[in-house]
C-alpha cells in the first residue's frame, strides 16, 4: 500500500447545489471524452482504473526492470534444475506402482520393517509437498512474468513499448473492488474506493516510484492496456500527455464509464502549483547530481506527517530545519535552493509554510 501522507493528492470536491442532471453524472464524476472510446472499450467493468504518465529517467527504468528479470531467470533456472533432478525419481515410483517394475524405489513390504516403511513414506511425502509448494506458489511468478495472458505480462510490454522518457501507466483495482459497488451512493463502500484512489494518486508517492514499482496489494498493472494505449498514441488516435494525464475511470450502471481527473493533473490552482514545484524540485536536484536527496526529503516529510498530533505549522518548521541540515550536509544552500524554485509555499505536505 502506498504510504499515508498528509499531501492533498486526491480530493473529492463537494457536490454542487441544485438538482443533479439526469444525463450527466454528479460531481466529482464526469463523462470521458468521446475521443477515448477506443481505449475505454478495452476496460473491464469489474475494476477501477488509474492512468498517468511515468516520466522517470530511462536509465532508472532499465535498472528497476532488470531486477525482476534477473530474479525470474534465476527462479526458472532453479526450477529446471529441480525438475531434472527429481523427475527420474518420480518416473521410477510410477513404474514401480503402476507397471510393477522393480527398481530402487520399490518397497518390499515383506522384508522391510514397519518403522522403515513409515520413514520412507514420510520422506516421500515431504518430497511431494516441497515440489507441490514450488509448483503452486513459486512457479506462477516467472510464468506470469514471461507468459501471462489475462492482463498481459511485463516482458511483452517492454518488448513492444521499449524504454521511453514518457510511458503510459495503467493500474487496475484488485479484489477490494467489486462491480456491485454503487459509486453514486454515498457511504462506506464509496469511501473505501475514494480512500484507495487518494492514496494511489498521492503526488509525493507517485513522484518517487516508476510505473513498474506501483504494483501493490490494492493495485495491479494492466500490461495489455498499457500496450494498447501506447499503440493508440503511436497511431495519433490519442495524445499521450492530454489523454492519459492522471485520471480515474469508474463504471456506473446508470451513466456508464465515468472519470475523475486527479488534482495532480487538474484541480485547484494551489494543487497544480504544488505539482509544478515537486517536478521543479526533483529536476533541480537531478541537475545537481543530488537526486537521492529528493527521495530523502520525501521520506522525511512522510515520516514527520505521520506522527501523532498532526502536521501543523510547528512540526512543519521542525521538519524544515531537519531538511535544511540534509541539504547542507550535501553542500547545497537550502535558502537559495528554495528561492530558485519559488519557495515551499504550496508544496504538498508543507501547506502552512
Amino acid at each position: 500500500m502506498p504510504p499515508k501522507s498528509k499531501a492533498r493528492a486526491f480530493r473529492v470536491p463537494p457536490a454542487k447545489p441544485g438538482a443533479p442532471s439526469k444525463t450527466e453524472p454528479p460531481s466529482p464524476f464526469s463523462r470521458p471524452s468521446s475521443k477515448l472510446r477506443p481505449f475505454i472499450s478495452k476496460l473491464s467493468k469489474d475494476h477501477v482504473y488509474i492512468t498517468h504518465i511515468d516520466m522517470h529517467p530511462v536509465d532508472l527504468k532499465r535498472k528497476i526492470f532488470l531486477v525482476p528479470v534477473l530474479m525470474n531467470v534465476v527462479i526458472v533456472g532453479l526450477i529446471i534444475w529441480r525438475a531434472k533432478y527429481i523427475l527420474p525419481y518420480y518416473i521410477k515410483i510410477c513404474l514401480s506402482l503402476m507397471a510393477g517394475q522393480h527398481n530402487e524405489t520399490t518397497i518390499d513390504t515383506t522384508r522391510t520393517p514397519m518403522n522403515g516403511q513409515a520413514k520412507e513414506i514420510l520422506r516421500r511425502t515431504m518430497t511431494f509437498m516441497v515440489d507441490l509448494l514450488i509448483y503452486v506458489f513459486i512457479w506462477p511468478w516467472p510464468r506470469e512474468f514471461f507468459t501471462g495472458r489475462s492482463k498481459g505480462n511485463p516482458v511483452l510490454w517492454r518488448f513492444v513499448v521499449g524504454f521511453n522518457e514518457e510511458e503510459i501507466i495503467v493500474r487496475r483495482s484488485r479484489k477490494w473492488f467489486y462491480p456491485e459497488i454503487n459509486m453514486l451512493e454515498e457511504g462506506t463502500t464509496q469511501d473505501l474506493v475514494f480512500s484507495n484512489v487518494r492514496q494511489a494518486t498521492d503526488p509525493i508517492w507517485m513522484g518517487e516510484k516508476t510505473g513498474y514499482l506501483m504494483l501493490s496489494k490494492e493495485w495491479d498493472l494492466d500490461w495489455k492496456l498499457m500496450i494498447a494505449a501506447t499503440k493508440l498514441c503511436d497511431k495519433k488516435a490519442l495524445d499521450m500527455m492530454d489523454d492519459f494525464k492522471p485520471t480515474i475511470f469508474i463504471h456506473s450502471e446508470e451513466f456508464g464509464w465515468m472519470t475523475i481527473e486527479s488534482p495532480t493533473a487538474s484541480s485547484t490552482e494551489q494543487e497544480e502549483e504544488g505539482r509544478r514545484k515537486i517536478v521543479a524540485f526533483k529536476d533541480e536536484l537531478t541537475a545537481l547530481g543530488k537526486e537521492s536527496l529528493f527521495f530523502r526529503w520525501i521520506e522525511l516529510v512522510q515520516y514527520e506527517s505521520s506522527q501523532p498530533g498532526g502536521f501543523g505549522p510547528e512540526r512543519q518548521k521542525k521538519t524544515m530545519l531537519k531538511a535544511k541540515q540534509l541539504f547542507e550536509d550535501q553542500g547545497i544552500d537550502f535558502d537559495k535552493f528554495w528561492a530558485k524554485i519559488g519557495g515551499m509555499q504550496g508544496m504538498p505536505g508543507m501547506d502552512e509554510m
